[in-house]
């Protein structure tokens, strides 16, 4: 749970010590390196209170990357951490949300620190908290030079002693060999060249960038690293994190100039100080230094010789690093998007860095360079999200080892880039699945999908990807019709016929006389992203092993894990006597079960239990006629109670006049007055009260409606809408509306809805 005095203690203190930094910097009153080293002892403080208050297991650990590995962390920056664990364990992962959230969250306090976990094992692709077998694995066999150099600023902040002393100690040993890798500079050459060509950046003519340009922090620090890499394995006095003692080490040890050591340590100095300064200046993460813009004397003095000093910088790095290449002009493409400085100079950088995997890479990468150029330009036409849309094309690029028949295809399809650029514009959730299984692509263009395999093992990938694509068709075409009703309706279709398809293949090796009875979202037809399947098993014919058998293998092959996810989650709770019920159930049982002995929020439940491709009787006849005793209305009441939120926050689901709460209360008032609706979705429900039907329904209709965009367009499950969210900011940008307006309609409706539940409502009634 999140706890507000807490969070709003630590954005206190940020902001307080930050201030004082900040003040420090524009006055240029303070060494700069002092500030960064101050300001980064803040940090490991903040960071260890939120550390300590999220995580209550001992057996994790808290590591620093980057800038503040080094104790070096600029005013404005975004923190490296990694996070490693004795061994996996899934209630690690619930105390990292709340270790994000307490830090990166935006309050009226404003934030603690960007938090970045990109630099652990396999990056964006690997776990969030990685065991240290898992650590150990993958630096031991797939670790690269540049992951080399950046533990060289790896430092433990706080945690578990024995993950500390393990991480370090093969960071250790990873990043510093005994002998000299002859091909660990032919390495770092390429490096540089990558850096140069992908992450640089060239100053403009009206500004310098402070660590991206030649000769820039970013050059001197690769230069340094570089250094330490090289001969700290034979010189364990040379395994350092700070620069500045790294260059002084260097030079103690005669392995670089004290001339050049000197100079590189006044210019790092230099750099930080100016750094510090535009950062201080409105807390942005930018790194160039306005030429035009009025500035304090001892920035105007320091850029007297700053473009010589970078100069001279480049000529001390390229000794060691090679020739810094030109810039890709691409770069300049994405300053017409209107995207912050950060991301030209880093996402989009990541993304063209990229290589191409071909056999005639000279050709294939001008296919590569017009089809990010092609994909900008449709960006600009569509609008959205620009930054998230370069977030998941890096990863789709990645994800499809950047092949270069994807480039070729997208840009011989032009429909296909535009449907790629919306969706990574607009919705999360839909872009993660193309980003998990790009080969979906094609069917996703053609909206066709291969006849289903006789071999089970093919089936259910088979299926696994049915499910998948039917939400990217059917997600897309939602974003932009809004058409609720067909949503759910296809939805609801591709669970039947995959359901179906398993069971059928599944009767083949165990013949059985097996259905599934559908509850829930699904047995209303009414199914969503995200949705579980909610179920039970009926035999409808003579007992046998087989049927058991069946049962577990469906549940297994459903659930278990296939490329992209598993096939569907699904809730059995609904099965007579509950989690202690068998898991198979005698038609005969059922009806007598429900008829005589279930209690008032099974009827409920079983209002919409609906058979799959089966002819079976219409269950809720067993117990339609018995109407609601004062009891049980009480109980109903009790229910409901419990289920609606406290939480300030809307919420679509579980606030008092949400959907939870309309659907409860309709089927208490069929069971009521003993009606058996025409068939077992909440629109049919809503339609028996002609009196309160149309409002309500058109209500529930909406609130159904936002909660099935806010799936696609959140990057988390949820049914909260806050004007704090900004997932609820992208809402309403999705939905044409300013975020005031769209809170305002929502909170009017759920009103709407509370009052006329106040009427209709049985269970809110005197008993």
């Amino acid at each position: 749970m999140s706890n507000p005095s807490f969070e709003s203690s630590l954005r206190f203190k940020r902001n307080g010590i930050w201030s004082r930094c900040a003040n420090l910097a524009k006055a240029n009153s303070e060494d700069p390196l002092k500030t960064c080293h101050d300001w980064s002892a803040a940090a490991d403080e903040l960071l260890t209170e939120a550390f300590q208050h999220c995580f209550t297991s001992g057996d994790v650990a808290l590591f620093a990357l980057g800038k503040l590995g080094s104790s070096e962390l600029n005013l404005s920056s975004d923190v490296d951490l990694l996070i490693v664990s004795q061994n996996e364990d899934e209630k690690h992962l619930k105390m990292l949300r709340q270790f994000q959230k307490a830090l990166s969250e935006r309050t009226a306090d404003g934030f603690v620190f960007r938090v970045d976990f990109d630099l652990r094992p396999g990056g964006r692709h690997g776990p969030l908290i990685p065991s240290i077998e898992h650590f150990r694995d993958y630096y031991g066999n797939y670790g690269e030079t540049w992951e080399r150099l950046a533990f060289v600023r790896l430092r433990a902040i706080c945690g578990s002693g024995d993950v500390i002393s393990d991480v370090t100690s093969f960071a250790r040993k990873f990043s510093y060999r005994r002998h000299l890798d002859f091909t660990l500079f032919d390495d770092l050459k390429h490096l540089r060249g990558k850096i140069q060509n992908h992450y640089h950046t060239q100053s403009a003519g009206d500004a310098i960038d402070l660590k991206m340009g030649v000769g820039g922090i970013r050059d001197l620090e690769l230069f340094t690293h570089a250094l330490l890499v090289v001969h700290g394995g034979k010189d364990p006095s040379l395994q350092l994190r700070g620069t500045v003692e790294a260059l002084q080490a260097l030079a103690a040890k005669a392995l670089l100039p004290r001339a050049e050591s000197d100079f590189l340590i006044a210019h790092y100095g230099n750099l930080r100080g100016l750094e510090n300064y535009v950062q201080a200046l409105n807390d942005e993460q930018t790194h160039l230094l306005k030429l035009k813009e009025s500035h304090p004397q001892f920035v105007m003095k320091a850029l007297a010789t700053l473009p010589e000093e970078m100069k001279h910088c480049d000529q001390i790095v390229k000794s060691l690093l090679g020739e810094a290449p030109e810039s890709a002009s691409l770069e300049n493409e994405l300053i017409t998007l209107g995207l912050p400085e950060s991301d030209i100079q880093e996402l989009w950088n990541e993304i063209i860095e990229q290589e191409v995997l071909s056999r005639n890479k000279g050709r294939d990468e001008n296919a590569r360079k017009a089809f990010l150029q092609e994909f900008i330009q449709t960006l600009k036409i569509q609008g959205g999200d620009s930054h998230r849309a370069l977030l998941f094309l890096k990863d789709f690029i990645r994800s499809t080892r950047a092949k270069a028949s994807f480039f070729t295809l997208l840009l011989r399809e032009k429909e296909l880039m535009k449907k790629l650029a919306w969706l990574f514009a607009h919705s999360p959730y839909l872009s993660r699945i193309l980003c998990s299984r790009p080969e979906l692509l094609d069917s996703f263009v053609y909206r066709a999908q291969n006849s289903l395999s006789e071999d089970l093992g093919l089936l259910l990938e088979e299926l696994a990807e049915k499910k998948l694509l039917s939400e990217l068709v059917n997600g897309s075409r939602f974003l932009e019709s809004r058409d609720l009703p067909e949503l759910l309706t296809n939805l609801t279709f591709t669970a039947d016929t995959t359901a179906l398809a398993l069971l059928n293949a599944l009767k083949k090796d165990f013949p059985c006389s097996v259905q599934i009875l559908a509850l829930g979202k699904w047995g209303g037809r009414e199914l969503g992203f995200k949705s579980d399947l909610d179920f039970i098993f009926v035999i409808t014919g003579e007992p046998s092993d087989n049927d058991f058998k069946l049962a577990k293998r469906f549940i297994s092959r459903m659930t278990e894990p296939h490329r992209g996810g598993n096939i569907y989650s699904i809730d059995m709770r609904l099965r007579p006597s509950g989690k202690a019920g068998p898991i198979v159930i005698p038609l005969k049982d059922l009806q007598d079960y429900l008829s005589q002995e279930s209690e008032v929020w099974e009827r409920q439940a079983y209002l919409k239990a609906r058979w799959i491709d089966y002819a079976g009787p219409v269950l809720a006849q067993e117990f339609s006629g018995k109407g609601l005793g004062t009891e049980q209305l009480i109980e109903l009441n009790r229910i409901r109670t419990e289920l609606i939120t406290k939480s300030p926050d809307l919420n679509l689901k579980f606030s008092e006049g949400g959907m939870v709460d309309v659907e409860l209360a309709i089927q208490t008032v069929l069971l009521n007055e003993k009606i058996t609706p025409k068939d077992t979705s909440t629109e049919a429900f809503l339609t028996v009260k002609q009196a309160h039907a149309p409002e309500l329904l058109a209500n529930y209709v909406y609130l159904r409606q936002v909660e099935q965009m806010l799936q696609l367009i959140a990057s988390e499950a949820t049914a909260e809408v806050s004007l704090n969210h900004e997932s609820f900011h992208n809402l309403a940008v999705a939905l044409n509306t300013t975020p005031a307006k769209l809170l305002e309609e929502i909170s009017k409706r759920v009103s709407d809805n509370v009052t006329i539940l106040k009427e209709l409502d049985p269970r809110r009634g005197p008993h």
